[in-house]
């Protein structure tokens, strides 16, 4: 006998249901057209879930989106070298390919590649596999021979769109080739994420046995969002930041290619809006991650402040490029190098494309109060938003770090900053340390932010 109650459950789980199908219809409207580049690692291949993923990636291509896949190739390449009885090392997540170790690069290459345009092609999509990757040899770094190891000089992105456009899905592996046909072993996750800097990409994932990046052990960033499984569910590009910072040893080198990577692929101007780190081995993660608000793994997103990063001494020549000229104005007081070398890590630089457009920079002092110093812009970008950015950054990571008051000192643009929300203030309002350093002779305004 059916009751009241069994039409009541019944009714949510199709009202459930329905809101389902709707938000998966939004979806498909939104990335019909686009371009979503997946990495996929070879580790997955025996997995039973595998033919499964394939499924899934077809599903998405026929819908209309284009796909773009870069096998992973380092299990397989690892298995054929143990077989021959060759010892390759790794450097900073690089492997070192010996001369002899090469051919065998090349079959596992070969032979990935493969199994990935027949699993296409029994779900009738159309993989083709080609190297599109123009390298040159890595040579000696910092004193190691990298041997038959490159680094991209181009990729053919030009060939790819082209075969996109003709419905096809391009498999790129990892073999690149010099000018006069010397190839090399190129890193997959390199690749990858050069290839989202040249193509208008939508999404890129990264595919493997990893559900996302774990928690466990590492300095966290406030604010930050986990995962019961203890993992990441998201981060913006300032927390990749921060992490990448402050874990440089107990962060393992698998996920800081991740995290870098990503960083490569967004950073850029027009880069990826969304980069993906997903488990294969879990059934229907991909689709779930492109048509849910509830995907899993861990999601990196570009935010507004996509070109802002913690300032490296790499840096200083660069701020005090961009200082001089608002100091010879009067606007910031003369810093030495020295002086901005022991405070690097709180500047911030507006990077877009490796090139430095402004930098900014936020002092944590007594009473949970921050300064905000150091604002300056190229020239050549003064209307372009720069200046708005970084201040907008400093503003919100005040808050982020619970901070209660900003504060700063400046001479001349007092308008400009007004537009933040700061109050004019007195040389009294300073937190004690401050105000005991407080040059009167400049007779510097002093503006206030209550966050």
């Amino acid at each position: 006998m059916t009751t009241v109650s069994d039409f009541s459950i019944k009714n949510d789980a199709f009202d459930t249901g329905v809101s389902g199908i709707r938000e998966v219809f939004n979806y498909i409207k939104r990335y019909k057209e686009k371009t979503f580049v997946l990495k996929i690692e070879d580790s997955l291949l025996l997995n039973p879930l595998f033919p499964l993923l394939m499924k899934d990636i077809i599903h998405l291509h026929d819908i209309g989106i284009n796909i773009v896949i870069i096998p992973g190739i380092r299990t397989t390449i690892a298995e054929k070298l143990s077989k021959a009885k060759i010892t390759t090392r790794f450097v900073n997540g690089v492997r070192i390919t010996p001369a002899e170790a090469l051919p065998l690069v090349k079959l596992a290459a070969m032979e990935v590649t493969e199994t990935i345009i027949s699993h296409l092609a029994v779900g009738g999509a159309n993989g083709i596999m080609g190297n599109w990757v123009r390298a040159r040899a890595i040579g000696v770094n910092q004193g190691v021979d990298f041997e038959c190891t490159g680094c991209i000089e181009k990729i053919r992105s030009d060939i790819v769109i082209q075969l996109l456009e003709q419905n096809f899905i391009p498999v790129l592996y990892n073999i690149g080739f010099n000018s006069t046909g010397k190839s090399y072993n190129v890193n997959s996750s390199h690749i990858t994420s050069r290839l989202c800097r040249d193509l208008d990409v939508i999404k890129l994932f990264f595919i493997g046995k990893d559900e996302g990046i774990p928690v466990a052990n590492l300095a966290l960033p406030k604010g930050i969002e986990t995962h019961p499984t203890g993992i990441f569910s998201s981060l913006d590009l300032s927390q990749v930041d921060y992490l990448l910072e402050h874990n440089r040893e107990g962060l393992d080198q698998h996920y800081r290619e991740y995290l870098e990577n990503a960083l490569e692929a967004t950073r850029v101007q027009n880069g990826v809006n969304r980069v993906h780190i997903i488990s294969g081995t879990r059934e229907g993660s991909l689709l779930q991650e492109v048509f849910s608000s509830m995907g899993g793994g861990t999601m990196i997103y570009r935010n507004k402040y996509a070109h802002i990063r913690v300032a490296t001494w790499e840096d200083v020549p660069e701020i005090l490029h961009l200082m001089d000229g608002y100091v010879k104005k009067g606007n910031l007081v003369l810093r030495s190098e020295a002086e901005i070398n022991e405070q690097i890590n709180n500047y911030y630089i507006y990077e877009v494309d490796r090139a430095v457009y402004g930098c900014g920079a936020l002092y944590r002092q007594d009473d949970d109060a921050g300064e905000i110093g150091a604002i300056a812009v190229n020239s050549s970008y003064k209307s372009k938003g720069v200046g708005q950015g970084i201040m907008e950054f400093l503003i919100d990571l005040g808050r982020k770090r619970e901070l209660k008051r900003l504060f700063l000192l400046t001479t001349q643009t007092s308008d400009w900053f007004y537009k933040f929300g700061f109050i004019q203030g007195t040389p009294a309002d300073l937190p004690q340390g401050r105000k005991a350093r407080y040059n009167n002779e400049r007779n510097s305004r002093v503006l206030l932010l209550d966050l």
